[in-house]
């Protein structure tokens, strides 16, 4: 578990975000804080696409999105190209 700073120094708004996190250099998690909500911003750093291995959906790095945050699972993006098969099944 790591800063988005640690990987992504050179993105200068990843050294702002302190609410997400990576585990390894590939997945990209963003806990829900606020009690009762079901979205949240997300912002996922520069220079990569970013996988939500839910939707299939590839997003664009540097930008932030409001990511769906259900009851049953936290959001979680992947690096478009990392092989992490052991968390998607």
């Amino acid at each position: 578990m790591r800063p988005l700073f640690f990987d992504f120094p050179e993105d200068e708004q990843a050294w702002d975000v302190d609410d997400q996190f990576l585990l390894g250099p590939d997945v990209l998690v963003a806990p829900v804080y606020e009690a009762g909500a079901r979205t949240r911003q997300v912002y996922l750093p520069d220079g990569f696409r970013w996988l939500d291995p839910v939707t299939g959906h590839v997003r664009e790095g540097g930008t932030t999105l409001e990511m769906d945050a259900p009851l049953e699972r936290v959001p979680v993006l992947v690096r478009q190209g990392a092989y992490v098969a052991a968390l998607l099944g």
